[in-house]
């Protein structure tokens, strides 16, 4: 049956040129020749004399192979390696062949793994076992590319529906000829190798598309290029959160869609093939290093590779972590500009984030969530789905309000995070998600009402009220309304719980029900500070703060706030009040956080709280 194939094959390809050559008439289809030294191949070239320990290796690969070596080796930035030949004839006659050898491959490959991948690359130029795999290859390949550049319809419609034919013949040997390049692979580096390779190419082109669309054009929209271009690829694949998903990628690469006219088996088929052959293959863990090391001076060649990919562009180079912190921040205004403008479009005053707060502190959340539109598939879902998903709208939409109004007034800032792409922190360096805390908010008009009093004075706006007090008549101190963050157990003068609220600070010592049940927690194996809190919180703020137990400094009255990160995960904050008061508090990592407690601090404090 391949025979006949086989014989069928090299009659249509002898079919295919003969159409080519006289029903598409000279030029449309006439056999395609790049001019000489006119085109670009794209790439960084590397010399033999520049590179002696690679082009040795590429010379044996392809000796092994049992073909010729490549007449060029070029660096390009794509995960891929590849091997091509400028052909003509419909790929009956080869000419220069170039291996092109991409830098992310390397950089996330073993160079044994590196040794399976050109072994496969070159293994497909291979005559070892059948010349007409070579053929049939070099052909699938030239036809494609004719096809693709044809534009008169009446020549592209007969030529196009000639090679649906020629390929749909040719898939059974092309696959097969993807088999034996496998082999081969598995002959040069071990089949356990060539195995992990297979794996591990996925998860390597999701890495690369993820830095490319999240990184590098989170800058090009702004006018600038990543420096050190490929340094920051290895940077995001060492992260701990991005190498766990890639190793879950690793584990169950995706099948890819598959057509008549694929060349490739299924890669779960030619995985499971060189795992099976693998079974017998007692080869130890691979020390071969990275592949990289097969060059000689790297960072050079990727400098000048990063140079060349960005000539002509126009884009300024700057750090990645300068493109990530002007993205953040205005990726943040362009959503905070969306939900503003909305609100001003339906008449809802004030247009601001506290306006925002206010209707969802009243009870007016849907006026918020009817600015949303949902699509028609999201719109026939059951209510509650669809009232969540315009939920997750407006959350996103005022936590980047609130973010940019952090931002604008220097009281966060966004940092590089390979994880992210970037991360909003606090002046402590604190991490801060102004979207969950709208998402929060959303849910419950409690916490609304102490996020729009965390948010106040961000508008550099003066309460009517205070703006009608005097020296000689100093307002009584506002009680607590609502709760912002909490922290416990701490020590110090006899306090174990540190409460933020949206008007001060507040410090309480344990009554006797509190320490009875923190004491149960800890026989119970439970959390005596997370006990504390909660005990806390059940309680309205107002009535908390008038108890004996509990010291609550407005914050107008703070003078400064201290906090200290000290050695083996110990903590202390020094707070002094304008009166001259003073307490100094102590805990651990260990210790129990509810909300966000230094951000509302950096917050309500400003130059008044500093950190060590």
């Amino acid at each position: 049956m391949r025979t006949l194939r086989a014989a069928l094959a090299v009659m249509l390809l002898t079919g295919a040129y003969v159409l080519a050559a006289f029903v598409l008439v000279g030029q449309q289809v006439a056999p395609r020749r790049r001019p000489r030294g006119t085109t670009d191949p794209g790439g960084l070239v590397l010399t033999e004399q520049d590179q002696p320990a690679l082009w040795a290796e590429v010379r044996q690969l392809a000796a092994a192979a049992g073909t010729r070596a490549p007449d060029e080796i070029r660096l390009v930035p794509e995960v891929n390696a590849a091997v091509s030949e400028e052909t003509s004839l419909l790929g009956l006659r080869t000419g220069t062949r170039r291996l092109f050898l991409g830098v992310p491959l390397m950089q996330g490959l073993s160079r044994n793994q590196l040794h399976a991948v050109l072994a496969h690359e070159l293994g497909h130029h291979s005559t070892t076992h059948t010349r007409l795999g070579a053929l049939i290859h070099r052909s699938r390949l030239a036809i494609a590319e004719v096809a693709a550049g044809l534009s008169n319809p009446l020549v592209k419609r007969p030529f196009r529906t000639y090679a649906r034919i020629f390929f749909a013949l040719t898939r059974p040997l092309a696959h097969a000829h993807e088999i034996d390049a496998d082999r081969l692979s598995a002959q040069v580096a071990g089949p356990r190798t060539a195995a992990v390779t297979l794996r591990t190419l996925p998860a390597l082109g999701a890495a690369w598309r993820i830095y490319l669309e999240q990184y590098v054009e989170a800058g090009t929209h702004y006018g600038l290029r990543p420096t050190r271009f490929f340094d920051n690829f290895t940077h995001l694949m060492s992260d701990p959160e991005r190498l766990e998903e890639l190793s879950r990628i690793s584990a169950a690469p995706p099948e890819a869609r598959t057509s008549a006219y694929d060349s490739h088996p299924p890669l779960p088929e030619r995985i499971e093939r060189l795992e099976a052959m693998a079974a017998a293959d007692q080869a130890g863990e691979d020390r071969s290093g990275n592949a990289t090391s097969i060059l000689r001076y790297p960072s050079q060649n990727f400098l000048a590779l990063e140079d060349k990919t960005f000539a002509g562009s126009g884009l300024t180079p700057a750090p990645m972590a300068e493109i990530v912190t002007v993205a953040g921040a205005r990726a943040a205004a362009v959503d905070a500009e969306t939900l503003l403008n909305a609100m001003r479009e339906n008449q809802i005053v004030p247009a601001t984030v506290r306006g925002a707060l206010d209707l969802i502190a009243s009870g007016n959340l849907d006026t918020l969530l009817d600015l949303v539109e949902v699509g028609p598939t999201i719109a026939e879902q059951a209510g509650d789905q669809a009232e969540e998903a315009k939920r997750k709208v407006i959350a996103r939409l005022l936590g980047a309000a609130i973010a940019h109004e952090l931002v604008g007034e220097d009281k966060a800032r966004y940092e590089l995070s390979w994880a992210g792409p970037w991360r909003l922190v606090d002046i402590a360096g604190q991490e801060v998600d102004p979207e969950n805390l709208a998402y929060e908010a959303l849910g419950s008009p409690g916490y609304a009402a102490a996020l729009r009093a965390w948010v106040h004075q961000l508008e550099g706006k003066v309460d009517t009220e205070a703006q009608a007090q005097t020296s000689d008549s100093p307002a009584a101190p506002s009680m607590p309304d609502g709760y912002i963050g909490a922290l416990a157990p701490v020590s110090g003068d006899g306090f174990r719980t540190l409460l933020v609220t949206d008007t001060g600070l507040m410090l309480l010592k344990p009554s006797g029900s509190d320490r009875l049940a923190s004491g149960l927690a800890s026989v119970t194996a439970g959390s005596p500070g997370r006990k504390l809190i909660q005990r806390a919180l059940d309680r309205p703020p107002a009535e908390l703060a008038a108890t004996a137990n509990a010291a609550f400094v407005p914050w107008d009255q703070i003078r400064a706030v201290h906090l200290v990160h000290g050695s083996s995960g110990r903590r202390s904050a020094d707070i002094t009040t304008a009166a001259g008061q003073g307490w100094s508090l102590r805990w651990t990592d260990a210790a129990e956080v509810e909300g966000h407690v230094w951000p509302a601090v950096d917050h309500y404090l400003g130059r008044r709280f500093t950190v060590d």
